[in-house]
């Protein structure tokens, strides 16, 4: 049914709450939407995803999840269009699939079992992929039709300079942990916050030579950690010596700027951030599946011994099992890494070797997603306008003699 007219059309951009990425991406689409295209825009999500929304300046997001849709349709029904990234959940019928423009950021990981024959998934408006690792390929491959490959998706801004001068023989590192959130739930995350911690104790600690490591021993390295995370309003905390704190996205930019090097859990979100900002990247531990199969992909690509070296601890996932399982399996993958202190000092020889040889993640080049996908809402909903002006005006016409007889009389004269 066409809804679109010729006043500011209504958009809904809605997130799932998997980390932040979900809803960065889908933020950054909806600031093009409402900056460059004049619409006007409202963001729903729970969880990790509503946490993102409400950080960023101006916005003030609508609580949703599956559940409260399913007892009110109507919330995405009245909108004009709606912008879904990774929130399946959130279609709940035919109808609301023909006017949802579907993002998925992690095509190249889904197997069949993820897309079966009656998903909605196939019915949507518009299905784009951010075309990572094969992602549109491999979609195409398990059935989903006229999927859209869009480059990277981030805000159209680009980060600011550097900030100044950094501090002789000193580091200076953005520590970004993201929404901690995924399907094993709230668990996983603390057993996270835990494995982080010790982790980024030893990276701060002298180098210890153990068992494995190709790092150099006895060295020690003078770091100045800044910490971005997802404080779940006090629920998650990281003690580093300093504070964590939950930034906006033009925040997290500015962060970029002055830092020397980003550390951060391999999301696919943060590394096309600093790819485009050109900052020097070293991966922490996965905290998910989809991070275990970027580990995988990127010590494909890159010279880094740190990335081949995460992905050993994961190995044995059965790669055929539910997105659930996977997750709870790498949580308790986390948690057994967490008592392991040869794996702290290992990582933290290696994680050091990788700041003394600054390497930039090669991801998503020409970052231009977010204006692809917003092009493509606005010819969408266009064109829906279009379409019920033409209907509107072929059912008032009717026939010609009906034409004649409804006309007004002037002067006594047929007009």
């Amino acid at each position: 049914m066409t809804k679109a007219t010729a006043d500011r059309p209504r958009i809904a951009v809605v997130a799932t709450p998997f980390g932040f990425g979900p809803a960065s991406k889908a933020y950054s689409i909806g600031q093009v939407l409402a900056r460059e295209r004049g619409m006007d825009v409202q963001y729903y999500g729970s969880a990790s995803a509503w946490d993102f929304f409400a950080a960023q300046p101006g916005v003030r997001p609508r609580p949703l999840d599956a559940t409260s849709l399913a007892e009110d349709p109507s919330v995405l029904e009245s909108a004009d269009a709606v912008v879904n990234v990774l929130a399946p959940e959130l279609i709940a019928s035919p109808a609301a699939a023909a006017s949802t423009y579907y993002v998925d950021s992690l095509g190249f990981m889904w197997q069949r079992a993820d897309v079966p024959g009656d998903s909605l998934l196939k019915q949507v408006r518009s299905y784009f992929a951010q075309d990572l690792f094969g992602s549109a390929a491999n979609l195409a491959g398990l059935g989903v039709p006229g999927v859209t490959p869009v480059s990277g998706i981030v805000a159209p801004a680009a980060p600011p300079p550097p900030t100044g001068p950094r501090p002789p023989g000193r580091t200076r590192l953005l520590v970004q942990l993201g929404g901690l959130s995924n399907p094993a739930g709230h668990a996983s995350a603390q057993v996270y916050l835990t494995l982080a911690e010790r982790l980024l104790a030893a990276l701060r600690g002298p180098s210890v030579k153990t068992s494995g490591s190709p790092g150099p021993s006895g060295s020690s390295d003078s770091f100045e950690l800044s910490v971005a995370m997802n404080r779940a309003d006090g629920a998650f905390s990281l003690d580093v010596g300093g504070p964590a704190r939950q930034l906006s996205g033009n925040e997290f930019r500015d962060e970029l700027g002055a830092c020397d090097t980003v550390l951060s859990s391999p999301g696919m979100t943060t590394m096309i951030e600093v790819s485009r900002a050109g900052r020097p990247y070293v991966p922490l531990p996965p905290q998910n599946w989809s991070q275990v199969v970027i580990c995988r992909h990127m010590a494909r690509r890159s010279g880094l011994a740190v990335w081949p070296f995460l992905t050993g601890p994961y190995t044995a996932i059965d790669v055929r099992a539910p997105e659930a399982e996977k997750a709870a399996a790498v949580r308790e993958v986390n948690r057994l890494l967490g008592t392991d202190a040869g794996f702290a000092g290992d990582y933290a020889d290696l994680a050091r070797s990788a700041i003394r040889a600054p390497e930039v993640p090669d991801v998503g080049a020409p970052f231009e997603g977010a204006r692809e996908v917003a092009a493509a809402v606005a010819a969408g909903v266009a064109a829906d306008v279009t379409a019920g002006v033409t209907a509107g005006v072929t059912a008032g016409m009717g026939t010609g003699a009906e034409r004649i007889r409804n006309e007004p009389q002037r002067n006594g004269r047929t007009r």
